[in-house]
C-alpha cells in the first residue's frame, strides 16, 4: 500500500536520484525515468530520495518534476562544511554498525542526534554479531548506556528468518526507512533478506577488517511486499552534525540533561565549578568523562556549524567569561 498524499496534480514519488536523473514511482507502482522542470533547478532545494513530487507526463514515457511537496522529516549531515541531505520523509532510521572493529559508541551518539534532529525514530541494529560472538553483550551494554530507550535489533547473516521477524515491528504499510552506517556493514545484506530477493549485488567478506567488500554508491528506495518503503544508501565516512538544535543532542544525552538540572549554576560548563551534579556523577562511577567529553563536543559542533568565524570566537569567550565567573564562587580550602 502506497500512501501518496492528496494533490491536484499528478504525484509521484522519488525512488532513486544521482545528480538531475531520477526516476519516481506512482501509486499503481508504475515506475518512470523523470527530470526537473528548468525553473526547478533554481530554488535552492533540490528533490532527493523519499521525497514526494509532483508533475505531468511528456516524452511518452517521461515525467516532468515541477513542484516538491512539503517535507514531513529530513535527514541531512554535515560534509565538508556544507549542508548534505540524506532522505526525506522518513519515519525510521536504522543505525546499522557490526559487532566487530566497525563499532564506535562516539559515532553512534552522532548518528542519535541526526536522527532525532530529522523527526524519524531511530533503531540501532547490531550485524555481524556471530562474526565476534565474545563481544556481544559488551557491545550491548555499551548501546543501551549510549541510547536510553532506543529499540536494538542484533542481527547475524547466517539467520533469514530471525532476522525478518526482529524487522517485522518496524516495517508496517506506513513505513519509510533508511539503513543507515559505514560500508560494509551489511546494510544491503540486510535489505536483501527483508525483500525476500537479489535488491543489491554483495561480495564476500574482506579478510583483514571482516568488512563485505560491496559497496552502495547511489540511495535507492524499494517498496517490500507489506507496503513498507525501504532506502538503501552507502556508506557514510564521516558523520558531520549540522546546525542541530540543542534539544536534538540533549536527546542523545538524556542522563546528562537530567544531571545538568542538579548544579549550581544553569551556565554550568561541568568542569570545576563547585556542586556540579555532572561530575559527582562522574566520581561516584555513574557517568564516563569520555561520554560528557562526547556531549560537549556535540554542543560546540552544532553551535558553530552555523555562525561566522568572529562569532565563534565570541562563544568561545563568552563560555570561558562564564566558567570563570562560577569558578570564583568556590569554597576557599
Amino acid at each position: 500500500m502506497l500512501n501518496f498524499p492528496n494533490h491536484e496534480q499528478l504525484t509521484a514519488r522519488i525512488i532513486f536520484q544521482s545528480h538531475d536523473q531520477y526516476r519516481v514511482i506512482f501509486a499503481d507502482r508504475r515506475i518512470q525515468q523523470a527530470t526537473l522542470a528548468g525553473r526547478m533547478q533554481f530554488t535552492g532545494t533540490m528533490p532527493l530520495i523519499g521525497d514526494f513530487v509532483s508533475g505531468q507526463p511528456y516524452d511518452r514515457d517521461k515525467f516532468l518534476i515541477t513542484h516538491l511537496l512539503p517535507r514531513q522529516t529530513y535527514l541531512t549531515r554535515a560534509a565538508d562544511q556544507q549542508e548534505q541531505g540524506l532522505a526525506a520523509n522518513v519515519t525510521t532510521v536504522f543505525i546499522t554498525m557490526s559487532a566487530n572493529t566497525d563499532f564506535s559508541v562516539n559515532r553512534l551518539e552522532r548518528y542519535l542526534t541526526l536522527v532525532w534532529n530529522s523527526g524519524a525514530a531511530p533503531v540501532i541494529v547490531l550485524t555481524k554479531a556471530d562474526v565476534e560472538p565474545e563481544l556481544l553483550e559488551q557491545r550491548q551494554t555499551e548501546v543501551t548506556a549510549a541510547a536510553f530507550g532506543v529499540p536494538l535489533i542484533t542481527t547475524t547473516n547466517t539467520v533469514p528468518a530471525a532476522i525478518k521477524k526482529a524487522f517485522a515491528p518496524f516495517l508496517t504499510a506506513k513505513t519509510t526507512a533508511i539503513f543507515i552506517g559505514s560500508s560494509g556493514v551489511g546494510k544491503s545484506t540486510l535489505l536483501n533478506i527483508l525483500a525476500a530477493t537479489q535488491l543489491q549485488t554483495i561480495k564476500s567478506i574482506r579478510s583483514g577488517d571482516d568488512k563485505g567488500r560491496h559497496t552502495t554508491t547511489t540511495r535507492n528506495l524499494y517498496y517490500l511486499p507489506n507496503g513498507a518503503a525501504v532506502i538503501d544508501s552507502p556508506g557514510l565516512r564521516g558523520v558531520g552534525v549540522t546546525g542541530s538544535t540543542n534539544t536534538s543532542t540533549a536527546q542523545s544525552f538524556p542522563d546528562i540533561v537530567t544531571l545538568a538540572r542538579q548544579c549550581r549554576f544553569k551556565d554550568c560548563q561541568h568542569e570545576a565549578e563547585p556542586n556540579c551534579a555532572v561530575q559527582a556523577a562522574i566520581k561516584r562511577g555513574e557517568l564516563s568523562q569520555q561520554r560528557l567529553a562526547n556531549y560537549k563536543r556535540l554542543l560546540r559542533e552544532t553551535e558553530y556549524t552555523t555562525l561566522t568565524s568572529r562569532q565563534i570566537n565570541a562563544a568561545k569567550i563568552k563560555r570561558m567569561v562564564g566558567n570563570k565567573k562560577n569558578l570564583r564562587h568556590r569554597p576557599k580550602r
